[in-house]
C-alpha cells in the first residue's frame, strides 16, 4: 500500500538558482509556496505559488520546517563522491523518490561508506564532468548518494575506510546482504567478482561473507540459469531454492522445460511449492543409472556423448551441484533415453546378425501388454525370480544355449531379452547337475569398509543420544536449543510445507522470498517450550544419521552438538563399532578358510584341540592361518547359540542387525520381530517386519535371524 508522500502539504520556498526546463531563471525564484501534490510521472512537485501552479523537481525548492539534524563528524560534499564500478545498478524507481523525499525532511540519517579514491580511477573520473572533482569512491550507500542528489543536498555524512579493492568488494556484498530486497542474482554476481576478478577461493569468499561453503556455490550456479528463468527470480515469482532446481538441469532446453513447469504447476496456475517442484524433478528429470539396461562405461554407444562414467550431468561426477543425490543418477534424461535407443538397436542389429527371433508388432503386444509384465510362455533374463534378488540371466548361467535367447519389443519401444520357460527349465536342470560352483568370499574396498564404520557408528550415536535425550538428560539442558540444531531442522521442515501454511505459521507476506524465509526461521530457532527442544533435538541428531556428501567422512556437526546433552559418548560408540567390526572380519576370514577346506557334501569338522607346545595337529610343526583364524572366530561365539537354517514361511524371528530394504536404505530392525514371507536363496529368507513402516520384503541371511521364542 502506497504510503503518504511527507512532503505534500508543507511550506515551502523555490530556491534562487531555480531554473525552467529551457535553462531561464526560474520567474519565481525566492518565491514561498506550498506544495499541493505530485505530477502525474511522480518525478515532480506540484507549487501553488500565488495564483500560479508550478512544477519543480525537489532540488529547486527548500521545505521551510525541516528538521535539522546534529552535523556529523565528517561530511563530505556530493560533488567529491564518485559511484564504485563494482557495485550495483541503481534504478530510479518510486521507493527511491520517498527515500529522497524523506531525507529532504530529514537529512541523510545513516553516513555513506567511503574510501579514497584508487589510483586508477583518476583518469576516468575526470573526464566525467559530473566526477572531475571526485576525492573519494563510494563503497556503500549509492542509493542514499542518489536520493540525497534527488532531494538536492550538498553533502553528505560519510563513514571513512581504508580498503583495497577486495576489501571494498567484500564490503559492498556484505552491506547488500543485510537489504530485505537483495536480489539472489546481484548477490551471485558480486561473488563471482571476487572469485573470478580478485581471485579469491570459494571458501575464502564464504568465510568473508559469514555464508555456508555451499551458499556460495550455490549463487554460483544461478548464473548459469536460463534466460527465463533468470527474469523470473528478478520479477520475484521464482525463489531461490526452486532456482537451484532449475539450475540442476543440465542442458538450456531441460531448464526451460522445467521453469515453465514449476511457474504453473502450483495451485491456480501459479508456481509450485518447493516440495512440489523438488517431487517433480526427481520423478521426470532424474534417472537411476543402476538401472540402465547398456554399461556405463560404453564410449561408443553414443560416440558424440562418450561414457556415463565420465559425464558431468552423472550426479557422482558433479558432487558440488549434488549434495545428497547419490554417484549413479543422470540427469539428462534425453541423452539417456537417445542411449537407451543406441543400445536397444545394437541388441537388434546383434540379433540379426547372429540369426535370433526378434518378436515386434502385434504379436509382441500380445506376449508382453504392459511395460514390465512378463511374456506369456517367456522368462525375461533381467527380471529376478520370485522370492529372489538376482536376475534369471544370473540364476541360468551359461547354460541357455544363444540359440535360445529372443528379443521382444516392448510398449515403449524398447527390446528386452528372454528365453522359453522349457529351455529355461532346462538350462536349471543342467545347471544343477553340473553343481554349485565354489563360494569365494568377495574382496571388501577401503571405501566400502570406511562406508560401514561410518553408517555404523553414526546410526548407534544416534539411537544412543535419542534415547539419552529421552531418559538422562538434564531437565534445564533441554531449555536451550543449539541455534545450529534448531535452525537446520526447522528449516528443512519448512521447506517441505506447503507456502499457504508457511504463511500462517511464520506470519508472512502473500509473496515471500527465501530470505524472508529463512529470517523466519531463525527467528522461531532461538528459543521453544522445552518439549518441542526434546524432540527438535532427536530430529537434529537423526540430521546426521548418513554421512553428507562430498563432506569430511567423520563430520557429525548437529550429532556432536546434540549428544553431550543426551549424556553420549559419541568416541566410545565409535571403538565399540570398529571392535565388532574387526571381530566379524575375523568371523569372515574364519567362514571362508573353513569352507575352502572342507568337502562340499560334508559338513563342517569341528576344530582339533590345540597340540602342546609349538607342534601342530597336522603334523607340519606349525599351525595354517584358517585354524588360528577359526579358532578366534569360535572363542568369539562360543557364548552365543548356533544360527539355524530351518526357518518356514509363516514363521516369527527376530532380526538381529538393521537391514537395508530394496532400494538400499537402511532400516531400523535390530531387536525386532518380523515374519518369513518365502525363501530366497540358499541361505537367505525374506521377511516382512509389520511394526517397522517401509520394512517390507526384506531379504537376511539366516545367520542374521532366530526364532522370535530365542530368549535375549
Amino acid at each position: 500500500m502506497a504510503t503518504k508522500d511527507p512532503l505534500i502539504g508543507r511550506e515551502a520556498r523555490v530556491k534562487q538558482d531555480a531554473t525552467t526546463l529551457k535553462g531561464a531563471p526560474h520567474p519565481h525564484a525566492g518565491m514561498r509556496a506550498q506544495i499541493i501534490g505530485k505530477t502525474p510521472g511522480g518525478r515532480q512537485y506540484q507549487l501553488q505559488c500565488g495564483d500560479v501552479l508550478i512544477n519543480l523537481p525537489m532540488a529547486d525548492f527548500v521545505v521551510l520546517d525541516a528538521i535539522e539534524t546534529a552535523p556529523s563528524e565528517s561530511t563530505l560534499p556530493l560533488s567529491a563522491l564518485a559511484r564504485s564500478k563494482t557495485n550495483r545498478q541503481i534504478v530510479e524507481d518510486d521507493a527511491l523518490m520517498e527515500m529522497a523525499a524523506t531525507m529532504k525532511l530529514y537529512g541523510v540519517l545513516q553516513p555513506l561508506l567511503v574510501r579514497r579514491l584508487p589510483a586508477e580511477r583518476l583518469q576516468d573520473t575526470f573526464e566525467n564532468e559530473a566526477t572531475r572533482h571526485a576525492t573519494h569512491e563510494i563503497i556503500a550507500g549509492e542509493r542514499r548518494f542518489a536520493a540525497a542528489r534527488i532531494a538536492g543536498l550538498r553533502q553528505v555524512p560519510v563513514l571513512m575506510k581504508d580498503a583495497d579493492n577486495t576489501t571494498a568488494v567484500v564490503m559492498q556484498l556484505i552491506e547488500n546482504l543485510h537489504r530485505e530486497d537483495l536480489n539472489p542474482l546481484d548477490e551471485a554476481h558480486g561473488i563471482q567478482l571476487l572469485v573470478e576478478d580478485f581471485e579469491l577461493t570459494r571458501d575464502a569468499v564464504a568465510d568473508a561473507l559469514k555464508k555456508s561453503r555451499s551458499h556460495v556455490f550455490e549463487s554460483l550456479r544461478l548464473l548459469n540459469l536460463c534466460p527465463e528463468a533468470t527474469a523470473a527470480i528478478k520479477a520475484g515469482t521464482l525463489k531461490r531454492s526452486i532456482a537451484l532446481l532449475v539450475a540442476q538441469r543440465p542442458t538450456p532446453a531441460l531448464q526451460v522445460e522445467f521453469t515453465k513447469k514449476v511457474l504453473t504447476g502450483g495451485p491456480e496456475g501459479g508456481p509450485m511449492s518447493y516440495r512440489s517442484a523438488k517431487d517433480l524433478a526427481q520423478r521426470n528429470y532424474m534417472t537411476d543409472l543402476t538401472r540402465a539396461p547398456f554399461a556405463l562405461d560404453n564410449a561408443q554407444l553414443l560416440p558424440k556423448v562418450g561414457a556415463c562414467t565420465q559425464c558431468p550431468k552423472r550426479t557422482g561426477n558433479n558432487p558440488e551441484l549434488w549434495d545428497k543425490a547419490g554417484t549413479d543418477v543422470c540427469t539428462d534424461t534425453a541423452c539417456f533415453a537417445d542411449k537407451k535407443e543406441a543400445h536397444y538397436e545394437a541388441l537388434k542389429a546383434d540379433a540379426h546378425a547372429k540369426g535370433r527371433q526378434i518378436i515386434t508388432g502385434r504379436e509382441a503386444r500380445e506376449l508382453m501388454p504392459t511395460e514390465g509384465a512378463t511374456p506369456k510362455g517367456y522368462i525375461l533374463l533381467d527380471k529376478p525370480k520370485k522370492g529372489s534378488t538376482e536376475p534369471m540371466r544370473e540364476v541360468l548361467g551359461q547354460e541357455v544355449p544363444q540359440g535360445k535367447v529372443v528379443l521382444i519389443e516392448t510398449p515403449t519401444g524398447g527390446v528386452v531379452e528372454a528365453v522359453p520357460v522349457r529351455a529355461a527349465g532346462e538350462a536349471l536342470q543342467a545347471k544343477g547337475a553340473a553343481g554349485k560352483p565354489e563360494k569365494k568370499t568377495p574382496t571388501r574396498t577401503k571405501e566400502e569398509l570406511e562406508d560401514e564404520y561410518q553408517q555404523r557408528w553414526r546410526s548407534a550415536a544416534v539411537r544412543a543420544t535419542i534415547e539419552g535425550l529421552r531418559v538422562d538428560a538434564e531437565p534445564e539442558s533441554l531449555d536451550h536449543l543449539p541455534e545450529q540444531a534448531a535452525y537446520r531442522v526447522i528449516l528443512t521442515l519448512a521447506r517441505e510445507t506447503d507456502d499457504s501454511a508457511l504463511r500462517a505459521i511464520f506470519q508472512l507476506p502473500a509473496h515471500f522470498d527465501d530470505d524472508a524465509l529463512e529470517a523466519a526461521v531463525r527467528s522461531a530457532a532461538q528459543g521453544a517450550p522445552r518439549l518441542q527442544n526434546m524432540v527438535l533435538l532427536m530430529l537434529a541428531a537423526a540430521f546426521d544419521w548418513g554421512r553428507l556428501y562430498n563432506r569430511p567422512a567423520d563430520e557429525a556437526l548437529h550429532l556432536e552438538s546434540v549428544a553431550p546433552i543426551a549424556k553420549v559418548d559419541i568416541g566410545a560408540i565409535k571403538r565399540e563399532v570398529q571392535q565388532a567390526m574387526n571381530a566379524e572380519a575375523v568371523e569372515r576370514a574364519a567362514e571362508a578358510d573353513a569352507e575352502t577346506a572342507a568337502p562340499a557334501d560334508k559338513a563342517k569338522p569341528a576344530l582339533k584341540p590345540k597340540a602342546k607346545g609349538k607342534g601342530a595337529v597336522d603334523g607340519t610343526g606349525k599351525t595354517s592361518q584358517a585354524e588360528v583364524m577359526a579358532g578366534i572366530a569360535q572363542a568369539m561365539t562360543a557364548a552365543q547359540p548356533p544360527a539355524s537354517n530351518n526357518f518356514e514361511p509363516g514363521q516369527d524371528v527376530r532380526v538381529r542387525i538393521d537391514l537395508k530394504n530394496a532400494k538400499g536404505k537402511l532400516m531400523l530392525t535390530k531387536g525386532a520381530k518380523g515374519v518369513i514371507t518365502s525363501k530366497a536363496g540358499d541361505r537367505a529368507w525374506m521377511l516382512n517386519v509389520p511394526d517397522l513402516p517401509g520394512a517390507n520384503d526384506l531379504i537376511a541371511d539366516y545367520t542374521e535371524l532366530e526364532a522370535a521364542d530365542v530368549e535375549e
